[in-house]
């Protein structure tokens, strides 16, 4: 079977027949491994797991000895699983060397390959995409992750307003294994509500992620440094990595401009905002958010972003003083050299 997307892949899989080879390829790691769960449990129900179950790194085995256990009957039961994860760090002649095994594989073995990235003109990738099921474990998009959320939360019995689903999703980004562990706790903490609101979000983000990251980022495009700097100290203090602060001011700042880019070719703020793709509910103060930053400025602030992107990656400055000069320059009091 040819490359297909994940969640076609989901969607049709109690349907599809069995196929001896699996490879899941994709930087998506929630998708791989609910994929290699999907085709485990299926192969394996009903048999004795101990002894017909190999999960190994293929860091740690040749291509050789894949085909040796692939080639070992079962006990007890109709088929053996093997997963080799992470084939992609093979050589192009280690992969080669499954070639044979993946043109005539064994029918009481089912093995479930999985690799971050492959290329697709080698002749191993060829051989899988011909013989094999290849399934393609990509991000999804904003609008696909808001539909998967609610899909997620109505397996759990609940129900949940698009305003939580938004906050949801801006909390953990395209994190889908730390997104799925959110969902979670958020139906755990509102066990006895049949639906959960925005409000649940918030008062359970003290067991999930912190909320004090967005409000470095409300601080910094509404030019309050003070606060600012407050909520800056209060994220790191709970733990937030300090590029996860950088990522969702990059994400804010990037949709004003484009916004702003819009409206001086003639848009109202409100259109502008939902092209950019702001939520129903945030339209209204994202559009007020526009009115204090001109375009020039939002194209200056850019430039100081690229600046601690540098600062970040170079590591020479602590990433919280890197944050804390980015916000002084939404203010527009930044220390002499952008230092502290």
């Amino acid at each position: 079977m040819a490359g297909i997307n994940y969640s076609e892949f989901a969607n049709r899989f109690a349907g599809i027949k069995p196929s001896p080879v699996y490879l899941f390829v994709g930087p998506e790691r929630f998708f791989i491994e609910e994929g290699v769960r999907l085709v485990k449990e299926r192969f394996l129900e009903g048999g004795i797991k101990e002894f017909n179950y190999d999960s190994i790194y293929a860091a740690d085995i040749k291509p050789s000895k894949v085909i040796e256990i692939a080639e070992t009957l079962p006990v007890m039961t109709s088929y053996r699983v093997i997963v080799v994860k992470g084939i992609d760090g093979w050589t192009t002649k280690e992969k080669e060397g499954l070639l044979s095994y993946i043109n005539n594989p064994s029918k009481t073995t089912c093995l479930i390959l999985t690799a971050t990235k492959l290329d697709r003109r080698e002749k191993f990738t060829a051989a899988v995409e011909k013989n094999a099921t290849f399934v393609l474990c990509q991000p999804l998009y904003k609008q696909q992750l808001i539909g998967w959320i609610k899909q997620e939360v109505r397996r759990s019995g609940k129900g949940i307003d698009d305003e939580a689903v938004y906050m949801l999703a801006d909390m953990t980004g395209n994190d889908m294994l730390s997104l799925r562990s959110d969902i979670e706790k958020l139906t755990m903490y509102c066990k006895d509500k049949k639906s959960m609101s925005i409000n649940d979000v918030a008062a359970a983000s003290s067991s999930m992620r912190s909320v004090s990251v967005f409000e470095v980022v409300n601080a910094m495009v509404e030019r309050r440094y003070k606060d600012g700097v407050y909520f800056l100290k209060r994220a790191l203090d709970e733990g937030e990595p300090p590029v996860r602060i950088f990522y969702f001011i990059v994400k804010e700042l990037r949709a004003m401009l484009k916004a702003r880019t819009l409206i001086d070719a003639g848009e109202s703020p409100e259109r502008a905002a939902i092209r950019v793709g702001v939520p129903p509910f945030k339209v209204k103060e994202f559009s007020q958010r526009l009115q204090k930053f001109p375009t020039r400025d939002l194209i200056t602030l850019f430039d100081k972003l690229i600046d601690a992107d540098s600062s970040l990656k170079g590591g020479a400055v602590r990433p919280g003083i890197v944050l804390e000069n980015l916000l002084l320059s939404a203010s527009g009091t930044v220390r002499p050299g952008g230092k502290p």
